[in-house]
């Protein structure tokens, strides 16, 4: 008889954390092999994302659960002081009424359900407080197997903002019988911020699913109004100051007092987000026009990299094991990014990739420079970062990971 597996996701978007629930509800195999659900906190954006992303009809469920960042979307514009009080209310008092309101409510959902393993899904530590609510309601309605994915980096209890949240940390670490972390950097994290015993945390990398490229590579410069001839140089990555951008525009800066006239490559940034004016003016302050380009949303982002020679990502903080590296890699380009959290654990350093230090524009001008003026290192690269994804870092790999850590509960029995 199958077992059932109940995934439960909290984001306010369909982000790149929920990239691995994609493989698990696309993955032929593993559908056939469990009955699942998957229940989530709704909202018209991430439910558009989903049905984008999950083609395969299966039972899936909504939850209106309230949430705190709705709240604070709508004070940014009230006057500071005022600003400070309602935030201080909203954590120490809303948030703890909130998760109430969702143990509440997903009881009443989990107690209808058979359930042999809640799989749940978040994108930090807490992250998503309905999370949090979501392991307590399942212990409370008998379920035993409790399987705790974290898709970034944990906060540990050293800021006063974590203090409130320990009682709910110690009954979530005694409850989830393992907590699952996308790279070893990750793991480490989380065991120091829970205090927690290694042997109750795994490390399983996240894969990805290719989607399709639908363009040639003359076909998207076409549209995009990019001439051939020059080496370009792609970033995809939100619009804000921890994904480096900055620096990026730096390393140009310096690149364009180094390199002849006309050697340049051309950067071409895709995403939107908060910074987009702050980095414009850098560009003009920088006599950058003709050199870094802003695109915006692309619709296919694997178009996109399909059609540029070097992916950058140079991010300086808030990162995991990013998925933008993978994509890179599955269509065989080199990666320049910087070595925090778990993209070490992504490049081999000068072998599929380079790693450059964080925020440093000299070492990203220098990696910039050696892979752009040398055709046969970036063929190097790039096929080796192929040759890698296959091996390590496909959808499958990582499922197949999963189904492993699920029969490993399932034939310990449930928890006492």
């Amino acid at each position: 008889m199958r077992k059932n597996i109940l995934f439960y996701s909290d984001c306010p978007f369909f982000a790149g954390c929920e990239n691995m629930l994609v493989n698990f509800f696309q993955d032929e195999e593993f559908m056939r092999r469990y009955k699942v659900s998957f229940f989530y906190r709704y909202s018209g954006q991430y439910e558009t994302g989903f049905r984008q992303r999950v083609t395969r009809g299966f039972r899936t469920v909504g939850l209106r659960l309230p949430d705190l960042s709705a709240i604070f979307d709508r004070i940014s514009g009230l006057p500071p002081f005022l600003r400070l009080v309602v935030l201080a209310f909203c954590h120490v008092v809303l948030k703890h009424l909130f998760i109430i309101w969702d143990i509440v409510r997903l009881f009443l959902v989990f107690r209808k359900e058979s359930v042999d393993i809640l799989h749940v899904n978040n994108g930090g530590y807490p992250g998503a407080y309905s999370c949090t609510a979501a392991v307590i309601a399942a212990r409370l309605c008998g379920i035993g197997r409790i399987v705790y994915v974290v898709n970034n980096i944990a906060h540990s209890h050293r800021p006063a903002w974590r203090w409130p949240d320990i009682p709910y940390d110690m009954i979530v670490t005694r409850a989830v019988s393992l907590f699952v972390t996308g790279s070893s950097y990750a793991k480490g994290m989380l065991v120091n911020a829970l205090k927690l015993d290694p042997v109750k945390t795994v490390n399983i990398f996240n894969g990805i699913q290719p989607r399709g490229v639908t363009e040639t590579r003359e076909q998207t410069l076409r549209r995009l109004g990019v001439s051939e001839g020059r080496i370009l140089v792609g970033v995809v990555a939100v619009l804000e100051r921890r994904k480096g951008h900055a620096v990026l525009i730096e390393a140009m800066r310096m690149l364009k007092e180094e390199m002849p006239a006309g050697g340049l490559p051309l950067v071409l940034i895709e995403g939107e987000g908060v910074e987009l004016e702050a980095l414009k003016r850098l560009v003009h302050d920088g006599g950058l026009q003709g050199n870094v380009r802003f695109l915006g949303s692309e619709g296919n982002v694997f178009n996109f990299m399909n059609a540029v020679d070097i992916m950058v990502l140079p991010s300086i903080g808030q990162e995991d094991f990013p998925n933008v590296v993978l994509e890179a890699m599955s269509l065989g380009k080199p990666v320049i990014a910087s070595t925090i959290a778990g993209i070490p654990e992504q490049i081999d350093h000068m072998n599929d990739g380079i790693l450059v230090e964080p925020g440093s524009a000299v070492s990203l001008a220098h990696a910039i420079r050696s892979v752009a003026t040398d055709g046969d290192l970036r063929q190097s690269l790039g096929a080796r970062a192929g040759q890698k994804f296959t091996h390590a870092f496909s959808a499958r790999t990582s499922v197949r990971n999963y189904e492993l850590l699920y029969e490993k509960l399932l034939a310990q029995g449930e928890r006492a």
